[in-house]
């Protein structure tokens, strides 16, 4: 006999919420944190322009394996493919990915609190669209 009691879809499904929406924030929140510490890492390094040619490919291998902000931001990435495996065993593709397109909103205020980039009014417009368009999909779920 199994002494846990399964409990019923819906009631399974309420007290799985929270804990998807704490994974979400916080793959997010690492996703945000590592494409700053990324682009953190490329400031000062060396254009790029012909990076198929070897000594482009090269000089970005370099500038990758000795800039610790670019080898924390890669953790951070990996911490957030973590969370996103973890998201993707507790429910649907189809609502766990949509719901990650709120990166939208945060790592753009990452880039501009961390980086000073300046976030123009039509990007933000654009991405609230895109948010605001989630939201629609999800409503239903």
């Amino acid at each position: 006999m199994n002494d846990q009691k399964e409990l019923s879809p819906p009631v399974q499904q309420k007290h799985k919420m929270p804990l998807i929406l704490s994974l979400l924030l916080g793959g997010l929140i690492s996703e945000a944190v590592g494409f700053v510490l990324i682009r953190k890492g490329f400031e000062h390094s060396p254009d790029f322009h012909a990076f198929f040619s070897t000594t482009a490919i090269g000089q970005l291998v370099k500038t990758i394996i000795t800039s610790p902000a670019i080898l924390s931001g890669t953790a951070f990435e990996a911490v957030h493919f973590g969370f996103l495996l973890e998201l993707l065993s507790l429910s649907d593709v189809s609502f766990i990915i949509p719901l990650t397109s709120f990166g939208y909103i945060l790592t753009p205020i990452f880039a501009n609190t961390f980086l000073h980039e300046a976030i123009p009014p039509l990007r933000w417009a654009g991405i609230s669209l895109i948010c605001a368009g989630v939201i629609v999909i999800m409503r239903k779920s």
